[in-house]
């Protein structure tokens, strides 16, 4: 447990590391600034909310005064605070109403786990699954099956993906849909407002549950990736408010929705835009994609393109290469996931001047499923690092969360290491070294989101910092995956004491 100097041994961090002190020295440990021109340090000191000084112990003792709350780092590593630039904070706070398809290795029992919400609920109200993952079930649910476990309940199991769902067959007829299965795609829209959402309660813990997670693992800043209007946002300005959610939160928009003006902890995010690859094509078409990246660019707002497979990347590609050079200098344009990246297409992002966020994690926990699914070739491509960061291309990492976990030190890990959970190693020649992959999570990340007081700790910066062990920049690749936080400061207040 992490300790001011000054604290009588038997009372609890927590009630010490309070707010009521002007400033903290953070000494005895190895503060990793993230700043290239001084990357280490002996101390750091925090006052009004911002970084006050980094650097030899007297030097940091000093400016931070006699006043200042020591804490007694006991040789752990110092970082600024965890940055995840795109994950889905709703869904995430809607785990706990939702059963987790995820939690069952087949159809019998995901069944069995239908028809047992089911009898909890009132007829008519909806089963709301999410995570369900066709590769670890063997085979989907058919519509038939989830009447019969569900038989005065519609039922809604969403993908694993969040981009399609699979339905009962009293759903399928609420959606105006006579007879079908498997995966439902192309109505999400329509099928989350026929579902409706949470009850504001639930929403409400979901979302106080989910930054206490998040502060357990050193996540400071998030970005809502699930577009949404300003109006939509009212439960998080709410928890936000009333102190439930600590954490910094970027939220990003649809297309012609306008940038508000920035709120404590709750700032405009960049405009999200999607392209999908199905049977029939591109949705939306490309030429349909160029024509909203134009009109987001020519309203000087940042775009992230969701794309994954290939087809997805060449299509954003084209419509970002069609804005005048003008529209793509001084704005953080982003290209989300790039999955399946084919070397050719690494020097066009590149010459674009793009940023890429990508997910590492998503080589640990779902790499053997790609092994079977990609051939040896591609495989080299899929969640591309060191290749990107040697094109010069600006690289972030994000959790995808509730897609996978929402801990950065599994994907951290995963960056350095390819490893699958299997063991196996997917594209070697894509590891990075463990100062860039921290990096990553820290101030590549706070650059996608055009925050650059985020994820370094240099004078100015906002204090947002976390005491983790073991050293991220020492540590093994699976060490890194098991790292515990010891505290997690945000704005100068410490949210976590360990």
């Amino acid at each position: 447990m992490l300790r001011s100097r000054d604290e009588a041994e038997g009372s609890e961090a927590a009630s010490v590391l309070g707010l009521t002190s002007r400033a903290w020295l953070f000494e005895n440990g190895r503060v990793l600034t993230l700043d290239p021109r001084c990357p280490t340090a002996a101390a750091l000191a925090v006052r009004g909310g911002r970084v006050l000084a980094v650097g030899s112990l007297g030097a940091v003792r000093e400016r931070a005064g006699p006043a200042a709350e020591r804490i007694d780092c006991r040789g752990a590593a110092v970082l600024p605070g965890i940055v995840d630039p795109h994950l889905h904070l709703f869904a995430l706070a809607a785990r706990d109403a939702h059963l987790d398809c995820a939690a069952f290795d087949d159809v019998g029992a995901l069944l069995a786990a239908v028809a047992a919400r089911a009898r909890a609920l009132a007829p008519g109200q909806w089963v709301r699954g999410d995570g369900l993952d066709e590769a670890r079930l063997g085979r989907l649910p058919t519509a038939g099956e989830l009447d019969a476990a569900a038989p005065h309940n519609p039922v809604r199991l969403r993908h694993r993906s969040r981009h399609a769902s699979v339905l009962s067959g009293a759903a399928l007829a609420r959606l105006g849909i006579a007879a079908e299965t498997g995966l439902v795609a192309e109505r999400e829209e329509t099928i989350g407002r026929l579902v409706g959402p949470l009850p504001p309660d639930v929403l409400a813990r979901g979302l106080a549950a989910a930054a206490r997670a998040f502060v357990r693992l050193g996540v400071t800043t998030v970005a809502d990736a699930t577009p949404r209007r300003r109006a939509a946002l009212v439960p998080l300005r709410e928890a936000i408010d009333n102190g439930e959610f600590p954490l910094r939160v970027f939220a990003m928009r649809p297309p012609g929705v306008r940038a508000w003006r920035p709120e404590p902890r709750l700032a405009p995010g960049p405009v999200k835009l999607m392209v999908h690859e199905e049977g029939s094509g591109l949705r939306p078409t490309p030429a349909v994609l160029a024509r909203r990246i134009a009109a987001a660019a020519r309203a000087g707002d940042a775009v992230a393109v969701h794309c994954v497979g290939a087809a997805t990347l060449v299509a954003a590609l084209a419509g970002f290469a069609a804005l005048p050079a003008s529209r793509r200098a001084g704005c953080v344009h982003r290209l989300e996931h790039v999955a399946e990246c084919p070397p050719p297409l690494v020097a066009a992002i590149a010459r674009l001047g793009l940023t890429v966020v990508t997910n590492p994690a998503f080589v640990r926990l779902r790499g053997d499923v790609y092994v079977q699914e990609t051939t040896g070739a591609a495989r080299a491509w899929l969640y591309r690092g060191r290749s990107l960061a040697a094109a010069g291309i600006p690289l972030a990492a994000a959790s995808d969360a509730p897609v996978v976990p929402p801990d950065p030190w599994v994907g951290l890990a995963a960056a350095r290491s390819r490893r699958t959970a299997a063991g196996r190693v997917l594209g070697v020649a894509e590891r990075l070294a463990a100062p860039a992959a921290l990096a990553l999570f820290t101030r590549g990340a706070a650059d996608a989101l055009a925050a650059p007081t985020l994820g370094r700790l240099v004078p100015g910066a906002a204090a947002d910092v976390i005491v983790v062990e073991p050293d991220p920049l020492r540590a093994s690749p699976e060490e890194t995956a098991q790292t515990r936080v010891r505290l997690t400061m945000i704005g100068g207040a410490v949210v976590w004491a360990a």
